[in-house]
């Protein structure tokens, strides 16, 4: 999710990286679940990406 909403603001990892304050391999391992992250963390990065919270929540569907 993270990596779409990237690509639609037409960000490279190293200028979402930079917002971030963190370094370009970070952000790779963020669009690859390769890391845990807060809340808070997360809230930073969908004010950097002006996206809105409900884009990152998934809510599971029984059938």
């Amino acid at each position: 999710m993270i990596k779409s909403r990237r690509k639609e603001r037409d960000f490279t990892q190293k200028q979402l990286a930079d917002l971030l304050e963190v370094d370009r391999q970070y952000v790779w391992r963020l669009e690859n679940g390769k890391v845990n992250f807060t809340m808070d963390y997360l809230d930073k990065v969908i004010f950097k990406l002006n996206c809105d919270q409900k884009d990152f929540i998934v809510i599971p569907i029984e059938i």
